[in-house]
């Protein structure tokens, strides 16, 4: 925001404010506000338009403008810099996707409301007689310029508009059209009008804000280059004098100065976790180990398994943010429904959601970058946490629309397994995500499947493949036993590949192990001779002679990894990721006879390997 000037009125010469000054504008200010309140309570020249809507989502683009976010100021100037841009994210929620009828009045206020801290508005920079100065939610006038300059691109009326009193250095427009309008609560407004119903969309990139305007009807009149020069020169924005920084300056005797805390001009980075791997765990060590961590809080419930979770906060930073009352109800909840088919994974989305609005509540303005657990990934966008920050994403798993349609192939192959149909995410969900990875700017992951289908959907991102990290175990008993023990490395669920196995598995003198649940259909392994189940319980890979998992889903393939460790060769799925180990045989998802001939291909070379031993 920033103090307007009557137009046609020149720019005095900068001299140090004075406190009476100062005292006079916030009476005059009040007086101006409150006036105009009144007005617009009795007789409103306009109303609050609601986002969401549709209908003109798919119309043409009439005009686009794009400004950068962190190119405007000094680099001592850094907080108010970052300030702004926190701003500039709550702000947009309530101008994004809005759609306004024929004749009806935008008004920047109206649309906005009163900004405040319990709002999430912070101090950024406004200019004030000529300086820079720290003041709760400034910056907003950086959306103000933009949407006067891209309503004047698409030929809309510019209803109310004032100019500003000062430029800010560095921050050169590299396009001549640029609209100067300045804004200041609530009477300093800007009014947009146009005889047709448009749309306006505002994005915050990592670094630039982006506005555009939608509408299916021609411009109200033609938009020519010496008109659009005519409204950003009515302004003088090109003639004003240079702003001086509060934070910068020599004048730190004025009454307006006042020290921030130094921080870098990069900014700092946050790390936002879930879920522990080692694998991310070593990344997160060798690259990032003086970033801001935030993990959940250590929840101890009974059905929690010690092991890895517990060593994840013994290694984590001293001065991890840890949301407790988050991490608690997350646990309760998951628990409650961890039992009830097609309930398990809304609770396991639920507690993401309430984690990642905690962690988003404990941000700060200058965290400029995020490394990100996935599984937060579209709740933080949801919630605009990611806008004009840069991403990483510790991607371990298929984007939820890959998901789904995997699961939908493998229902149309198994009509009649209730299991690949139990549960979809809600569509606005899935949306969020995609819309969250084509702005990710890294993606980091282990898993080859997982790495290859994001490398397609994200071309925009780097893709950091991880090294699998095999648990330390003993080798495996010598599996010499006939008929050959067969070791399913999951429960007996459709998505794991359970009815391809049985499948594979008809006419072949075998023993199959289940090393988790069984299945709900007792007829699943019907012709399979010998059928144990584990429960995850003991050690199942002794006597094995081979370990198979031919999911459709798999992102952790942690049972796999162990029976490698063990000396135990697998078959696997191309979908369980571990392209490239040495040991596996993969196979496609679905494909009943190649997953057979896997498997006996496996067991002949382990019958030859054991026979070389004896000679």
């Amino acid at each position: 925001m920033a103090q307007a000037r009557p137009l046609g009125v020149s720019a005095p010469a900068w001299l140090p404010p004075r406190r009476i000054d100062a005292i006079d504008f916030w009476l005059r200010s009040r007086l101006l506000a409150s006036a105009h309140s009144l007005r617009e309570a009795l007789r409103p020249s306009a109303r609050r338009w609601q986002g969401g809507t549709h209908a003109l989502a798919d119309a043409p683009v009439l005009a686009q403008y794009r400004t950068p976010l962190w190119t405007d100021g000094r680099a001592d100037e850094f907080p108010l810099v970052a300030g702004k841009v926190q701003n500039l994210r709550v702000a947009r929620r309530a101008f994004d996707a809005i759609e306004v009828p024929a004749g009806e009045v935008l008004s920047f206020w109206r649309q906005l409301g009163r900004p405040g801290a319990l709002r999430g508005f912070v101090q950024g920079r406004e200019l004030r007689g000529g300086c820079v100065v720290p003041t709760l939610a400034g910056g907003l006038c950086q959306l103000s310029n933009a949407l006067a300059t891209v309503a004047a691109r698409a030929g809309l009326e510019l209803v109310e508009r004032h100019g500003h009193t000062a430029r800010i250095e560095q921050a050169a427009d590299a396009a001549g059209d640029a609209v100067d309008a300045t804004v200041f609560w609530n009477y300093v407004d800007l009014k947009v009008r146009a005889r047709h119903a448009w749309r306006l969309e505002v994005e915050l990139t990592s670094d630039e804000l982006v506005l555009r305007i939608r509408a299916r009807s021609p411009l109200a009149m033609p938009v020519t280059p010496m008109a659009l020069r005519r409204a950003s020169e009515e302004g003088g924005s090109n003639a004003l004098p240079m702003a001086r920084g509060c934070l910068s300056c020599d004048q730190t005797a004025c009454f307006r100065h006042r020290a921030l805390p130094a921080v870098a001009q990069q900014g700092r980075t946050a790390i936002l976790l879930d879920a522990w791997t080692p694998e991310f765990a070593r990344y997160l060590a060798e690259h990032l180990a003086g970033a801001d961590r935030m993990q959940p809080a250590p929840v101890r419930l009974t059905f929690w398994r010690a092991g890895p979770a517990a060593g994840w906060h013994r290694e984590a930073a001293a001065d991890a943010r840890s949301p407790w009352w988050a991490s608690l109800r997350r646990a309760m909840w998951q628990r409650l429904w961890a039992r009830h088919a097609g309930k398990r994974q809304g609770s396991l989305i639920d507690g993401q959601r309430w984690l990642a609005l905690a962690f988003a509540a404990r941000l700060k303005p200058e965290h400029t970058q995020l490394v990100i657990d996935q599984g937060l990934l579209p709740h933080l966008q949801q919630i605009g946490a990611l806008d004009g920050r840069r991403i990483t994403v510790l991607a371990s798993t298929l984007p939820m629309a890959e998901i789904e349609r995997r699961l939908d192939a493998a229902a149309q192959r198994w009509p009649d397994d209730a299991t690949l149909r139990d549960f979809r995410a809600d569509p606005a969900l899935v949306l969020a995500e995609t819309a969250a990875l084509a702005r990710v700017a890294m993606v980091v992951t282990p898993h080859a499947a997982v790495a290859a289908h994001l490398a397609a959907m994200a071309p925009q991102a780097e893709t950091l493949r991880l090294d699998w990290v095999l648990p330390a175990v003993r080798a495996a008993d010598a599996a010499r036993d006939a008929p050959p023990l067969i070791v399913f490395a999951a429960s007996a669920l459709a998505r794991k590949g359970a009815r391809e196995l049985a499948a594979a598995l008809q006419g072949w003198p075998c023993r199959l192990r289940v090393l988790g649940s069984p299945s709900d259909d007792a007829q699943l392994w019907r012709g399979i001779d010998s059928v144990a189940h584990m429960h995850w319980r003991g050690d199942g890979l002794n006597g094995a002679r081979v370990v198979v998992l031919p999911a459709h889903i798999e992102h952790a393939p942690r049972a796999l990894l162990r029976a490698l460790a063990a000396g135990v060769p697998v078959v696997a799925s191309s979908a369980c990721g571990l392209a490239g180990l040495p040991g596996v045989r993969e196979v496609a998802a679905g494909d009943v006879e190649g997953l057979r001939a896997a498997l006996r291909n496996a067991c002949n070379a382990d019958d030859n390997k054991n026979d070389e031993s004896i000679s």
